[in-house]
């Protein structure tokens, strides 16, 4: 039997019992969770599908367009509308797994009036973990584009931009929008996909963390690269909403080399206080890094390259309280967006 297909058969001889079982277990944790986060106030009716459903609709799972650390995504059709499909790693039972699994649904369900997230359709609860349904935007990751660009694949300046921008207001959404906010704390390109039409859609909202009522941060669990994370999170395993700020802050360095940026160093050991000091680590560590395609783009919007790298390096400060919060990033890439439509 195929490797994946195996993971996948979370069914014993006993099979309808097992079902039945499963689909209450994950279904009451389901409503609990959407209960206590939310207090009533935001959309709880959520489609579910049966596990038949979802097995008919990938053709058993056989088209698998994404892995990610938290399971597969597959493509399928119900009926006629074509759909993703995300499966959750059915091994090792972790209640961190069945978890992350129920807040990816309750998050990514109040957040399906926004174009910029991946809008969930339903879920299936008959599996070990539960299952999500996606609107079919494609399978492109903003990774891919970035890192590994086929030979017709042409991602501009203005595109990756805007990337940046949608990005920052979703996660702004996130902070703000709710009864306690969410820090989405796992910004990464392989969690952004761009859609055939050019939208963003960020997507798995697994590791995001709702903070305490009345709290600024709370403890989380400690997850992602050294040197791709904020390091007062990885110092002290504290979230807060700065910590996304740290993670957009890398994602707009992303954009600009097109190259996964690890950051070596403390911000405040490679930037001075002085412009000098800051004028001469942009010409010697950034300036090189700055991805060739855009170059070639003949960009003449220099200025605006440069607020988008003074804009990231103010994100990626060591210190939290030396960051702009997230709204403030949102409305200047903005600005910036506003400031080169005259090139």
């Amino acid at each position: 039997m195929n490797p994946l297909k195996k993971l996948m058969s979370c069914f014993g001889p006993n099979q309808k019992e097992e079902i039945s079982v499963t689909f209450l277990k994950n279904g009451g944790e389901l409503l609990e969770e959407l209960i206590a986060s939310f207090n009533g106030r935001h959309r709880i009716p959520i489609v579910s599908f049966s596990a038949k459903e979802l097995i008919r609709a990938t053709d058993d799972f056989a088209k698998c367009v994404h892995i990610s650390e938290n399971g597969y995504i597959f493509k399928g059709c119900l009926g006629d509308r074509p759909v993703l499909v995300k499966m959750f790693h059915q091994e090792p039972i972790s209640s961190r797994k069945l978890n992350g699994a129920i807040n990816d649904i309750v998050i990514t369900s109040q957040m399906g009036h926004l174009k910029n997230v991946l809008k969930l359709i339903g879920c299936c609860l008959e599996f070990k973990y539960p299952c999500m349904v996606y609107e079919d935007a494609g399978n492109e990751l903003l990774t891919d584009l970035l890192y590994y660009p086929n030979s017709d694949k042409f991602f501009p300046w203005k595109s990756r931009l805007k990337v940046a921008t949608d990005i920052a207001y979703v996660v702004a959404y996130l902070h703000a929008a709710f009864p306690r906010p969410v820090i989405y704390k796992e910004l990464r390109t392989d969690k952004v996909i761009i859609d055939q039409f050019g939208v963003t859609k960020l997507f798995d909202f697994s590791n995001s963390i709702m903070l305490p009522a009345g709290e600024f941060h709370v403890k989380g669990d400690l997850l992602g690269q050294c040197g791709s994370i904020d390091p007062e999170y990885a110092n002290s395993r504290i979230v807060n909403q700065k910590t996304d700020v740290y993670s957009i802050g890398l994602l707009l360095l992303n954009l600009l080399s097109g190259q996964q940026f690890i950051w070596p160093h403390p911000i405040e050991e490679i930037v001075g206080t002085t412009e000098r000091d800051k004028s001469c680590f942009v010409k010697d560590r950034v300036k090189p890094s700055i991805d060739q395609k855009i170059i070639e783009e003949g960009n003449e919007a220099e200025m605006q390259l440069q607020d988008f790298l003074n804009l990231a390096l103010r994100c990626i400060q060591e210190k939290g309280e030396d960051r702009p919060d997230m709204m403030t990033v949102a409305k200047e890439l903005r600005k910036i967006e506003k400031s080169g439509h005259h090139y």
